[in-house]
């Protein structure tokens, strides 16, 4: 059928507008979704997360050599680790699937050209064609809709590891705080110990010992020297795990940390609290939840296209005799063999399998927080316990010690032995005290990134 002007202008204009119109306009930028996990991150570790702008190439805000605070290790970790910002990448790219989901397929356009095997009986033929696809119209809505959960998805995902990488690097702060204190605390059981075979060498000098009390107080040196090695190889071991952390491993390892703010370590919550927080800030499981989503959508998809082609366009063709006609070209695909079936049955059990996986996050969640939770009321119970009883005891004894030697009732090895009893019993403090502090990391880690909720809390 040969169109007249005013249809071909109709039918022309359909076609764009029909293209055109659902071509979308969803933006390319990720910043504000990136913007939306640093909020996320900031707002629940005290730190800002500066993803605008590069990482660090030299060391600008910590010049490698003053005791560096947990606060500026956060602060550099979360600017300067690599794979962090390699997390966020993948934001951009999920924002791209986004907009890419909402496009129609390219119009197709075909050319064709025939010549005739006999000149004289016949003339060149010429034709085109161009046809757009609609079966991404209908198809549109569950796509985007699939694309934006797996946006959501990604921006707490990412989200998510940023919060564990915080929390990483404040327990590696915590053990580097604790590490340099335990090698002052060597440095004076070593210092009590020597005295102490000095004044064990004097006695058998003088008639009062045996070379084998000597012996015995050299055997504890060589001990505590050793456990001192120990000590000073873990502490190195974090530093340049902390290197690691914000993004600068090559850097030398000779410098101290700057201890935070001592304050209690228990628990602020109950452990139905920790629950209860666990369901409601866990970044993974809200992650989880919207994998769920996406798949749900794209089942939904999958459902919708069992047509898998249909196409509208025109076909212009101008004839031997130089006759020209234009006109509807409607293109679908019969599906007699490939019923889409397959795919449907495929993105079903992905939908199931997505919300398994979302089950077994939940259950993991509640797991962490609630042993978080015991393991933290456990250390502070038992630090709170050895400073009252052990470390008390200890003291006391020095003290009683010393009157003694004044009194002339005992001589100097029982007051040093009350001084390395007391080291022992600091020393042993320190290591119950690091532990309480790192239950309340991976308590506040496990609940979602901090041990209370704003009042106007929106949604993770």
């Amino acid at each position: 059928m040969i169109l007249r002007p005013t249809n071909r202008s109709i039918f022309f204009t359909a076609l764009g507008l029909g293209a055109g119109g659902v071509g979308g306009c969803a933006s390319l930028d990720p910043a504000p979704d990136i913007g939306r996990a640093s909020s996320t991150v900031s707002e629940r570790s005290g730190v800002v997360a500066n993803w605008a702008e590069p990482w660090e190439s030299s060391l600008t805000t910590w010049d490698g050599r003053s005791p560096l605070s947990a606060q500026q290790a956060v602060a550099m970790a979360l600017r300067n680790n690599r794979e962090i910002r390699s997390q966020v990448e993948l934001i951009a790219a999920s924002r791209a699937d986004l907009v890419q989901a909402g496009l129609l397929p390219n119009p197709v356009v075909g050319l064709t050209l025939r010549f005739p095997f006999d000149p004289v009986s016949g003339g060149t033929f010429i034709g085109a064609q161009v046809v757009q696809s609609f079966t991404a119209l209908w198809l549109r809505d569950g796509k985007v809709r699939a694309a934006d959960a797996r946006l959501n998805q990604t921006v707490l995902d990412v989200s998510d590891r940023a919060l564990r990488l915080v929390a990483d690097v404040r327990a590696t702060h915590a053990r580097i705080v604790f590490g340099e204190h335990a090698v002052v605390l060597s440095d004076e059981n070593l210092a009590t110990i020597r005295r102490s075979i000095d004044s064990l060498e004097a006695r058998v000098r003088g008639g009062e010992g045996t070379p084998l009390d000597v012996n015995r107080a050299r055997q504890q040196l060589a001990k505590a020297e050793a456990e001192r090695t120990v000590v000073i190889r873990d502490l190195a071991k974090e530093r340049r795990r902390m290197l690691e952390f914000i993004g600068f491993a090559a850097e030398g390892a000779e410098w101290t940390v700057q201890p935070g703010p001592a304050g209690p370590q228990a628990a602020l919550l109950d452990e139905a609290s920790a629950v209860l927080l666990a369901g409601s800030q866990r970044l993974d499981v809200a992650a989880a939840r919207s994998l769920v989503d996406a798949q749900r959508e794209e089942l939904s998809v999958e459902e919708k296209n069992r047509l898998r082609d249909f196409g509208l366009g025109a076909d212009f063709e101008r004839s031997e005799s130089g006759e020209k006609s234009i006109g509807p070209v409607v293109e679908i695909g019969i599906p007699i063999f490939d019923t889409n079936q397959a795919q449907i049955a495929r993105a079903g059990s992905l939908a199931r399998a997505a919300l398994a996986a979302y089950e077994t996050t939940a259950q993991r969640a509640v797991r962490e927080a609630r042993t978080a939770w015991v393991e933290l009321d456990s250390a502070a119970r038992l630090a709170e316990q050895y400073r009252t009883t052990v470390l008390a005891i200890a003291e006391r004894n020095l003290t009683l010690a010393e009157a003694a030697l004044k009194a002339g009732q005992s001589d100097v090895t029982v007051l040093l032995e009350s001084q390395r009893e007391l080291i022992e019993a600091r020393r042993t403090l320190n290591d119950l005290e690091r532990d309480a502090v790192l239950a309340r990391i991976a308590l506040e880690q496990s609940v979602g990134g901090r041990l209370s909720v704003p009042d106007a809390e929106g949604g993770p």
